[in-house]
Protein backbone atom coordinates (compact mmCIF):
# COMPACT_ATOMS: atom_id res chain seq x y z
CA UNK A 1 0.00 0.00 0.00
CA UNK A 2 0.97 3.66 -0.40
CA UNK A 3 1.70 6.37 2.10
CA UNK A 4 0.07 9.78 2.35
CA UNK A 5 2.50 11.00 -0.33
CA UNK A 6 0.69 8.90 -2.95
CA UNK A 7 -1.42 11.75 -4.34
CA UNK A 8 1.59 13.99 -4.84
CA UNK A 9 3.54 11.02 -6.21
CA UNK A 10 0.92 10.33 -8.91
CA UNK A 11 1.02 13.98 -10.00
CA UNK A 12 4.81 13.91 -10.10
CA UNK A 13 4.79 10.67 -12.13
CA UNK A 14 2.34 12.07 -14.68
CA UNK A 15 4.45 15.18 -15.02
CA UNK A 16 7.58 13.06 -15.50
CA UNK A 17 5.84 10.82 -18.08
CA UNK A 18 4.72 13.82 -20.16
CA UNK A 19 8.07 15.58 -19.87
CA UNK A 20 10.11 12.56 -20.97
CA UNK A 21 7.64 11.57 -23.67
CA UNK A 22 7.56 14.99 -25.30
CA UNK A 23 11.35 15.27 -25.20
CA UNK A 24 11.52 12.08 -27.29
CA UNK A 25 9.69 13.92 -30.09
CA UNK A 26 11.32 16.63 -32.15
CA UNK A 27 9.30 19.71 -31.18
CA UNK A 28 12.01 22.23 -32.03
CA UNK A 29 9.62 23.87 -34.51
CA UNK A 30 7.51 25.28 -31.68
CA UNK A 31 10.48 26.24 -29.52
CA UNK A 32 11.09 25.40 -25.88
CA UNK A 33 8.29 24.15 -23.63
CA UNK A 34 7.75 23.07 -20.03
CA UNK A 35 5.52 20.65 -18.13
CA UNK A 36 4.12 21.94 -14.84
CA UNK A 37 1.63 20.94 -12.13
CA UNK A 38 0.24 24.31 -11.07
CA UNK A 39 -3.28 25.63 -10.47
CA UNK A 40 -4.43 27.20 -13.78
CA UNK A 41 -4.91 30.61 -12.19
CA UNK A 42 -1.16 30.72 -11.46
CA UNK A 43 -0.11 30.01 -15.06
CA UNK A 44 0.99 33.11 -16.96
CA UNK A 45 -1.23 33.88 -19.95
CA UNK A 46 -1.54 36.70 -22.45
CA UNK A 47 1.29 38.35 -24.34
CA UNK A 48 3.97 36.69 -22.19
CA UNK A 49 2.39 33.23 -22.44
CA UNK A 50 4.89 30.39 -22.86
CA UNK A 51 4.63 26.97 -24.46
CA UNK A 52 3.48 24.88 -21.53
CA UNK A 53 1.61 21.71 -20.56
CA UNK A 54 -0.04 21.88 -17.15
CA UNK A 55 -1.36 18.94 -15.11
CA UNK A 56 -3.84 20.04 -12.44
CA UNK A 57 -5.52 17.78 -9.85
CA UNK A 58 -9.01 19.26 -9.68
CA UNK A 59 -10.96 16.52 -7.87
CA UNK A 60 -10.52 13.46 -5.64
CA UNK A 61 -13.30 10.86 -5.37
CA UNK A 62 -13.62 7.55 -3.51
CA UNK A 63 -13.10 4.38 -5.49
CA UNK A 64 -16.39 2.45 -5.38
CA UNK A 65 -14.70 -0.93 -5.92
CA UNK A 66 -12.42 -0.69 -2.89
CA UNK A 67 -14.58 1.51 -0.65
CA UNK A 68 -16.37 -1.33 1.19
CA UNK A 69 -13.78 -4.01 0.57
CA UNK A 70 -12.72 -4.72 4.15
CA UNK A 71 -14.40 -5.50 7.44
CA UNK A 72 -14.75 -2.80 10.15
CA UNK A 73 -11.41 -1.46 11.28
CA UNK A 74 -12.19 -1.21 15.00
CA UNK A 75 -13.46 -3.58 17.67
CA UNK A 76 -16.50 -2.67 19.83
CA UNK A 77 -14.17 -1.20 22.49
CA UNK A 78 -12.53 1.08 19.90
CA UNK A 79 -9.32 -0.94 19.55
CA UNK A 80 -7.86 -0.82 16.04
CA UNK A 81 -7.96 -4.32 14.51
CA UNK A 82 -7.03 -3.53 10.90
CA UNK A 83 -5.78 -0.75 8.64
CA UNK A 84 -8.19 -0.58 5.69
CA UNK A 85 -6.81 1.42 2.74
CA UNK A 86 -8.17 4.80 1.70
CA UNK A 87 -9.05 4.08 -1.96
CA UNK A 88 -9.12 7.15 -4.20
CA UNK A 89 -9.61 8.09 -7.84
CA UNK A 90 -7.69 11.18 -8.92
CA UNK A 91 -9.13 13.52 -11.57
CA UNK A 92 -6.70 15.66 -13.57
CA UNK A 93 -7.10 18.47 -16.06
CA UNK A 94 -4.42 18.53 -18.79
CA UNK A 95 -4.17 22.02 -20.28
CA UNK A 96 -1.96 23.26 -23.13
CA UNK A 97 -0.66 26.85 -23.48
CA UNK A 98 1.13 28.30 -26.50
CA UNK A 99 3.20 31.37 -27.26
CA UNK A 100 2.12 31.32 -30.92
CA UNK A 101 -0.73 30.05 -33.08
CA UNK A 102 -1.24 26.25 -32.97
CA UNK A 103 1.48 25.65 -30.37
CA UNK A 104 -1.07 24.77 -27.69
CA UNK A 105 -2.85 22.36 -30.04
CA UNK A 106 0.44 20.67 -30.98
CA UNK A 107 1.38 20.14 -27.33
CA UNK A 108 -2.08 18.87 -26.41
CA UNK A 109 -2.11 16.45 -29.33
CA UNK A 110 1.25 14.92 -28.47
CA UNK A 111 0.31 14.71 -24.79
CA UNK A 112 -3.00 12.95 -25.51
CA UNK A 113 -1.24 10.50 -27.85
CA UNK A 114 1.33 9.81 -25.13
CA UNK A 115 -1.31 9.07 -22.47
CA UNK A 116 -3.26 6.96 -24.96
CA UNK A 117 -0.19 4.83 -25.63
CA UNK A 118 0.67 4.61 -21.91
CA UNK A 119 -2.65 3.88 -20.17
CA UNK A 120 -0.86 2.43 -17.14
CA UNK A 121 1.82 3.88 -14.91
CA UNK A 122 4.02 0.82 -14.62
CA UNK A 123 5.97 -0.01 -11.50
CA UNK A 124 9.22 0.64 -13.36
CA UNK A 125 8.00 4.08 -14.47
CA UNK A 126 7.01 4.95 -10.91
CA UNK A 127 10.36 3.86 -9.51
CA UNK A 128 12.15 5.94 -12.13
CA UNK A 129 10.00 9.02 -11.54
CA UNK A 130 10.02 8.84 -7.75
CA UNK A 131 13.18 7.00 -7.54
CA UNK A 132 16.64 6.74 -6.39
CA UNK A 133 18.19 9.69 -4.60
CA UNK A 134 20.52 12.04 -6.38
CA UNK A 135 24.25 11.26 -6.64
CA UNK A 136 26.47 11.80 -3.63
CA UNK A 137 28.06 15.26 -3.58
CA UNK A 138 30.69 16.01 -0.92
CA UNK A 139 29.42 13.15 1.19
CA UNK A 140 25.80 14.42 1.29
CA UNK A 141 22.87 13.02 -0.64
CA UNK A 142 20.91 15.72 -2.45
CA UNK A 143 17.23 15.73 -1.41
CA UNK A 144 14.59 14.23 -3.68
CA UNK A 145 11.46 16.11 -4.71
CA UNK A 146 9.85 15.01 -1.39
CA UNK A 147 12.84 15.90 0.76
CA UNK A 148 13.70 13.17 3.24
CA UNK A 149 10.33 11.47 2.71
CA UNK A 150 9.92 8.64 0.21
CA UNK A 151 6.94 7.86 -2.02
CA UNK A 152 8.46 4.76 -3.61
CA UNK A 153 5.89 2.53 -1.90
CA UNK A 154 3.40 3.73 -4.55
CA UNK A 155 5.16 1.40 -7.00
CA UNK A 156 4.49 -1.58 -4.73
CA UNK A 157 0.78 -1.15 -4.10
CA UNK A 158 -1.39 -4.11 -5.09
CA UNK A 159 -3.31 -2.22 -7.81
CA UNK A 160 -1.70 -0.75 -10.90
CA UNK A 161 -2.40 2.91 -11.66
CA UNK A 162 -4.61 3.14 -14.75
CA UNK A 163 -5.01 6.35 -16.78
CA UNK A 164 -8.32 6.80 -18.58
CA UNK A 165 -9.71 9.82 -20.46
CA UNK A 166 -12.80 11.61 -19.17
CA UNK A 167 -14.73 13.56 -21.79
CA UNK A 168 -16.26 16.53 -20.03
CA UNK A 169 -19.25 18.34 -21.51
CA UNK A 170 -19.11 22.01 -22.38
CA UNK A 171 -21.17 22.72 -19.26
CA UNK A 172 -18.72 20.81 -17.04
CA UNK A 173 -15.77 22.64 -18.58
CA UNK A 174 -17.51 25.99 -18.16
CA UNK A 175 -18.20 25.35 -14.48
CA UNK A 176 -14.67 24.10 -13.91
CA UNK A 177 -12.89 27.04 -15.50
CA UNK A 178 -15.28 29.54 -13.94
CA UNK A 179 -14.60 28.16 -10.47
CA UNK A 180 -10.83 28.40 -11.09
CA UNK A 181 -11.14 32.03 -12.25
CA UNK A 182 -8.58 31.43 -14.97
CA UNK A 183 -8.45 32.03 -18.73
CA UNK A 184 -9.70 29.03 -20.68
CA UNK A 185 -7.23 27.06 -22.78
CA UNK A 186 -7.57 23.73 -24.69
CA UNK A 187 -8.00 21.02 -22.07
CA UNK A 188 -8.55 17.31 -21.62
CA UNK A 189 -9.58 15.50 -18.42
CA UNK A 190 -8.11 12.21 -17.18
CA UNK A 191 -8.74 9.93 -14.24
CA UNK A 192 -6.02 7.93 -12.49
CA UNK A 193 -7.32 4.91 -10.57
CA UNK A 194 -6.83 3.54 -8.01
CA UNK A 195 -4.57 5.05 -5.31
CA UNK A 196 -4.49 3.05 -2.06
CA UNK A 197 -3.31 5.00 0.97
CA UNK A 198 -2.85 2.90 4.09
CA UNK A 199 -1.68 3.62 7.62
CA UNK A 200 1.25 1.73 9.12
CA UNK A 201 -0.03 1.91 12.69
CA UNK A 202 0.13 -1.29 14.71
CA UNK A 203 -3.09 -3.24 15.08
CA UNK A 204 -4.40 -5.88 17.43
CA UNK A 205 -3.95 -9.34 15.95
CA UNK A 206 -5.62 -12.53 17.13
CA UNK A 207 -3.44 -15.58 17.86
CA UNK A 208 -3.76 -18.65 15.63
CA UNK A 209 -6.54 -21.14 16.40
CA UNK A 210 -5.16 -24.54 17.45
CA UNK A 211 -8.32 -26.15 18.85
CA UNK A 212 -12.01 -25.62 18.30
CA UNK A 213 -13.28 -26.09 21.83
CA UNK A 214 -12.41 -28.83 24.34
CA UNK A 215 -10.65 -31.76 22.65
CA UNK A 216 -11.13 -29.97 19.32
CA UNK A 217 -14.80 -30.97 19.18
CA UNK A 218 -15.96 -27.58 17.95
CA UNK A 219 -18.35 -25.17 19.63
CA UNK A 220 -21.30 -26.25 21.74
CA UNK A 221 -24.47 -24.43 20.74
CA UNK A 222 -27.23 -23.62 23.20
CA UNK A 223 -30.46 -21.75 22.63
CA UNK A 224 -32.52 -19.66 25.01
CA UNK A 225 -35.35 -17.16 24.53
CA UNK A 226 -34.12 -13.60 24.29
CA UNK A 227 -35.10 -11.36 27.24
CA UNK A 228 -37.31 -8.41 26.34
CA UNK A 229 -38.02 -5.41 28.55
CA UNK A 230 -41.60 -4.11 28.21
CA UNK A 231 -41.42 -1.21 30.66
CA UNK A 232 -40.34 0.20 34.02
CA UNK A 233 -42.87 2.14 36.13
CA UNK A 234 -43.44 3.27 39.74
CA UNK A 235 -44.97 0.53 41.88
CA UNK A 236 -47.30 2.98 43.66
CA UNK A 237 -49.58 3.52 40.66
CA UNK A 238 -49.75 3.02 36.91
CA UNK A 239 -51.02 6.61 36.65
CA UNK A 240 -47.79 8.26 37.82
CA UNK A 241 -45.80 9.73 34.90
CA UNK A 242 -42.49 9.61 36.77
CA UNK A 243 -40.73 7.94 39.68
CA UNK A 244 -39.20 9.62 42.75
CA UNK A 245 -36.26 8.73 44.94
CA UNK A 246 -37.51 6.25 47.51
CA UNK A 247 -39.99 4.59 45.11
CA UNK A 248 -40.08 0.93 44.16
CA UNK A 249 -39.98 0.21 40.43
CA UNK A 250 -41.93 -2.57 38.73
CA UNK A 251 -40.08 -4.14 35.81
CA UNK A 252 -42.18 -6.01 33.25
CA UNK A 253 -41.13 -8.01 30.23
CA UNK A 254 -40.62 -11.49 28.86
CA UNK A 255 -37.94 -14.11 29.62
CA UNK A 256 -36.37 -12.05 32.40
CA UNK A 257 -35.17 -14.98 34.48
CA UNK A 258 -31.56 -14.58 35.56
CA UNK A 259 -31.77 -10.78 35.77
CA UNK A 260 -28.65 -9.45 37.49
CA UNK A 261 -29.42 -5.73 37.75
CA UNK A 262 -31.36 -2.78 36.37
CA UNK A 263 -29.13 -0.24 34.63
CA UNK A 264 -30.38 3.37 34.54
CA UNK A 265 -28.46 5.86 32.41
CA UNK A 266 -29.05 9.55 31.65
CA UNK A 267 -26.84 10.89 28.87
CA UNK A 268 -27.64 14.55 29.57
CA UNK A 269 -26.43 14.34 33.16
CA UNK A 270 -23.74 11.68 32.53
CA UNK A 271 -25.34 9.39 35.13
CA UNK A 272 -25.12 5.61 35.04
CA UNK A 273 -26.32 3.55 38.00
CA UNK A 274 -27.24 -0.12 38.51
CA UNK A 275 -29.93 -1.24 40.97
CA UNK A 276 -30.33 -4.79 42.34
CA UNK A 277 -33.57 -6.56 41.39
CA UNK A 278 -35.81 -9.00 43.24
CA UNK A 279 -38.85 -11.05 42.27
CA UNK A 280 -42.14 -9.14 42.03
CA UNK A 281 -45.64 -10.00 43.23
CA UNK A 282 -46.72 -11.20 39.77
CA UNK A 283 -44.99 -14.07 37.97
CA UNK A 284 -42.33 -12.69 35.64
CA UNK A 285 -42.29 -9.21 37.23
CA UNK A 286 -39.23 -7.80 38.98
CA UNK A 287 -38.80 -5.09 41.60
CA UNK A 288 -36.01 -2.53 41.97
CA UNK A 289 -35.75 0.24 44.53
CA UNK A 290 -34.64 3.84 43.95
CA UNK A 291 -32.75 4.83 47.12
CA UNK A 292 -33.55 8.15 48.82
CA UNK A 293 -31.03 10.25 50.77
CA UNK A 294 -32.30 8.90 54.10
CA UNK A 295 -31.33 5.40 52.92
CA UNK A 296 -28.10 6.34 51.12
CA UNK A 297 -26.57 9.79 51.60
CA UNK A 298 -24.88 9.61 48.19
CA UNK A 299 -28.27 9.39 46.47
CA UNK A 300 -28.62 13.18 46.77
CA UNK A 301 -25.79 13.74 44.28
CA UNK A 302 -25.56 10.38 42.48
CA UNK A 303 -29.03 10.76 41.02
CA UNK A 304 -30.56 13.66 39.13
CA UNK A 305 -33.88 14.81 37.76
CA UNK A 306 -34.15 13.67 34.16
CA UNK A 307 -35.16 11.10 31.58
CA UNK A 308 -33.34 7.79 31.94
CA UNK A 309 -32.94 4.76 29.72
CA UNK A 310 -33.56 1.55 31.68
CA UNK A 311 -32.13 -1.79 30.57
CA UNK A 312 -31.81 -5.14 32.30
CA UNK A 313 -28.70 -7.29 32.38
CA UNK A 314 -29.51 -11.01 32.28
CA UNK A 315 -26.98 -13.67 33.28
CA UNK A 316 -27.80 -17.37 32.93
CA UNK A 317 -25.65 -20.46 33.50
CA UNK A 318 -23.73 -21.57 30.41
CA UNK A 319 -25.12 -18.61 28.44
CA UNK A 320 -23.54 -15.29 27.49
CA UNK A 321 -24.68 -12.25 29.43
CA UNK A 322 -27.43 -10.34 27.64
CA UNK A 323 -28.57 -6.74 27.91
CA UNK A 324 -32.20 -6.06 27.04
CA UNK A 325 -33.62 -3.26 24.99
CA UNK A 326 -34.00 0.12 26.66
CA UNK A 327 -37.20 1.52 28.19
CA UNK A 328 -37.74 5.16 29.25
CA UNK A 329 -38.11 6.17 32.90
CA UNK A 330 -38.47 9.72 34.20
CA UNK A 331 -37.24 10.64 37.69
CA UNK A 332 -39.02 13.70 39.07
CA UNK A 333 -37.90 16.08 41.83
CA UNK A 334 -39.13 15.76 45.41
CA UNK A 335 -39.79 19.23 46.86
CA UNK A 336 -40.48 20.86 50.21
CA UNK A 337 -42.35 24.18 50.05
CA UNK A 338 -42.16 26.89 52.70
CA UNK A 339 -44.39 28.61 53.74
CA UNK A 340 -47.62 26.72 53.10
CA UNK A 341 -49.75 29.59 54.39
CA UNK A 342 -49.32 33.23 53.41
CA UNK A 343 -51.16 36.52 53.32
CA UNK A 344 -52.44 37.96 50.05
CA UNK A 345 -50.00 40.21 48.26
CA UNK A 346 -46.36 39.54 47.59
CA UNK A 347 -45.50 35.95 48.53
CA UNK A 348 -41.92 34.70 48.74
CA UNK A 349 -41.47 30.93 48.59
CA UNK A 350 -38.50 28.76 49.44
CA UNK A 351 -38.37 25.38 47.69
CA UNK A 352 -35.85 22.60 48.35
CA UNK A 353 -35.26 20.08 45.57
CA UNK A 354 -34.14 16.46 45.94
CA UNK A 355 -32.03 15.25 44.18
CA UNK A 356 -29.72 18.23 43.73
CA UNK A 357 -29.82 20.21 40.49
CA UNK A 358 -26.90 20.03 38.09
CA UNK A 359 -25.38 23.31 36.78
CA UNK A 360 -26.79 22.73 33.28
CA UNK A 361 -30.31 22.42 34.75
CA UNK A 362 -30.34 25.61 36.83
CA UNK A 363 -31.02 28.16 34.01
CA UNK A 364 -34.18 26.34 32.88
CA UNK A 365 -35.77 25.47 36.23
CA UNK A 366 -39.27 26.92 36.81
CA UNK A 367 -41.93 26.88 39.56
CA UNK A 368 -45.53 26.25 38.54
CA UNK A 369 -47.53 28.24 41.12
CA UNK A 370 -51.13 27.39 40.30
CA UNK A 371 -51.33 28.24 36.60
CA UNK A 372 -48.41 30.71 36.73
CA UNK A 373 -44.83 29.89 35.75
CA UNK A 374 -42.14 31.60 37.82
CA UNK A 375 -38.39 31.89 37.29
CA UNK A 376 -36.27 31.60 40.44
CA UNK A 377 -34.81 34.61 42.20
CA UNK A 378 -31.91 32.53 43.52
CA UNK A 379 -30.64 28.97 43.05
CA UNK A 380 -28.32 27.67 45.76
CA UNK A 381 -26.67 24.26 45.39
CA UNK A 382 -24.36 23.85 48.43
CA UNK A 383 -20.85 22.49 48.17
CA UNK A 384 -21.87 19.72 50.57
CA UNK A 385 -23.10 17.00 48.19
CA UNK A 386 -25.48 15.60 50.82
CA UNK A 387 -27.51 18.84 50.88
CA UNK A 388 -30.41 19.57 48.46
CA UNK A 389 -30.73 22.56 46.14
CA UNK A 390 -32.63 25.53 47.56
CA UNK A 391 -34.55 27.92 45.30
CA UNK A 392 -36.45 31.13 46.11
CA UNK A 393 -39.40 32.55 44.19
CA UNK A 394 -41.55 35.66 44.56
CA UNK A 395 -45.05 36.41 43.28
CA UNK A 396 -47.91 38.81 43.99
CA UNK A 397 -51.07 36.71 44.32
CA UNK A 398 -54.67 36.98 45.49
CA UNK A 399 -56.33 34.77 48.08
CA UNK A 400 -56.79 31.13 47.15
CA UNK A 401 -55.21 27.70 47.18
CA UNK A 402 -52.31 27.15 44.77
CA UNK A 403 -50.82 23.78 43.83
CA UNK A 404 -47.04 24.05 43.57
CA UNK A 405 -44.86 22.05 41.16
CA UNK A 406 -41.18 22.38 40.31
CA UNK A 407 -40.31 21.80 36.62
CA UNK A 408 -36.77 20.63 35.80
CA UNK A 409 -35.83 19.72 32.21
CA UNK A 410 -39.54 19.41 31.41
CA UNK A 411 -40.20 16.96 34.27
CA UNK A 412 -42.58 18.17 37.02
CA UNK A 413 -42.57 17.22 40.66
CA UNK A 414 -45.61 15.10 41.62
CA UNK A 415 -47.99 17.12 43.86
CA UNK A 416 -50.07 14.06 44.77
CA UNK A 417 -50.71 11.55 47.50
CA UNK A 418 -51.85 7.99 46.89
CA UNK A 419 -54.33 6.40 49.28
CA UNK A 420 -56.90 3.62 49.36
CA UNK A 421 -57.33 0.38 47.50
CA UNK A 422 -57.49 0.55 44.57
CA UNK A 423 -55.06 3.49 44.80
CA UNK A 424 -56.59 6.94 44.36
CA UNK A 425 -54.75 10.18 43.66
CA UNK A 426 -55.31 13.39 45.67
CA UNK A 427 -53.48 16.70 45.79
CA UNK A 428 -50.77 16.75 48.41
CA UNK A 429 -51.52 19.42 51.06
CA UNK A 430 -47.77 19.70 51.67
CA UNK A 431 -47.42 20.99 48.10
CA UNK A 432 -50.38 23.39 48.18
CA UNK A 433 -49.92 27.01 49.28
CA UNK A 434 -52.97 28.65 50.88
CA UNK A 435 -53.13 32.42 50.52
CA UNK A 436 -55.66 34.20 52.74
Amino acid sequence: MSSALAIAAVTASLKDLLDDGLLDHDLSSIGSFSVTAQPPDRVTTGETENNQLNVFLYQVTPNSGWRNMNLPSRAPDGTRISNPPLALDLHYLLTAYGSQDLNAEVLLGYAMQLLHENPILSRAQLRTALGAPSPVVDGDILPTRFGKLSALDLADQVELLKISPVYLTSEDLSKLWTSMQARYRPSMAYMVSVVLIQSIETVKSAPPVLKRGAKDRGPTAGAAPFPTLAGVRPALSDLLPAARLGDDLVITGANLSGAAGLKLSCDRLAIEETLPVTAGAKPGDLIAHLPKPAEAAAAMSDWGVGLYSASLRVERPNQPAWTTNGAPLAISPVIIVNPLNAAAGTVQLTVTCTPRLRPIQEPGVRLLFGDQELAPLTVDTPADTTEPTTLTFERTVAAGAYVVRLRVDGIDSLPVTITGQPPALDFDPQQTVTVA
